[in-house]
């Protein structure tokens, strides 16, 4: 079944068909949101309420965009309340990123990336950028979205998702340099 069907399903009053959403999305949408906090618990607490958050307002989901990209929407709200309140930690994780990937997605991340130190100096350098730079960054090279449901995610335009990550990108790998001396 697809999205659009369980959908339906959830909203006719099958309880099983939204059952079977959390269970399809329920790995990724933890994942994207351990990433900004990096707390096991806190993290499930927040994907908890991110579902709670889909399945209350689920007759408001439109359709003009994925249903994958919603969920993504709630959980960056449900982490950006936390963060606000206080109770998140700045700090995404790394250890499940390819150095290919992030070689791919703007350069190599530290100038020797054999080296087993960069992935928490990269750590430390995300978790100083604003929040709407490390979430851009995040929702691209973790749960590799493309820059226009990015957009939708955040509420800014296409472009405004570029630049953000440009932006990001840019002051990572100045960062890291920094670090190097």
């Amino acid at each position: 079944m697809d999205d659009a069907d369980l959908i339906r399903g959830t909203l006719a009053g099958r309880r099983e068909d939204f059952d079977a959403l959390v269970e399809r999305y329920q790995k990724p949408i933890y994942a994207f949101v351990y990433r900004f906090v990096h707390d096991y618990d806190q993290a499930a607490d927040l994907v908890q309420m991110t579902f709670l958050q889909a399945y209350t307002h689920l007759g408001q989901f439109a359709g003009r965009s994925s249903f994958t990209t919603w969920l993504h929407q709630i959980a960056l709200n449900q982490c950006r309340a936390a963060h606000r309140a206080g109770r998140a930690q700045q700090y995404v994780p790394l250890d499940d990123v390819s150095e290919a990937r992030l070689a791919a997605a703007g350069g190599s991340p530290a100038p020797d990336s054999t080296d087993p130190g960069w992935k928490p100096a990269l750590e430390r350098q995300i978790a100083r950028l604003p929040l709407r730079q490390r979430s851009v960054v995040t929702l691209r090279l973790f749960s590799d979205l493309p820059f226009k449901e990015i957009a939708r995610i955040e509420r800014i335009s296409e472009n405004s998702a570029k630049v953000n990550y440009h932006h990001a990108i840019t002051r990572l790998r100045q960062w890291l340099r920094e670090n190097e001396s």
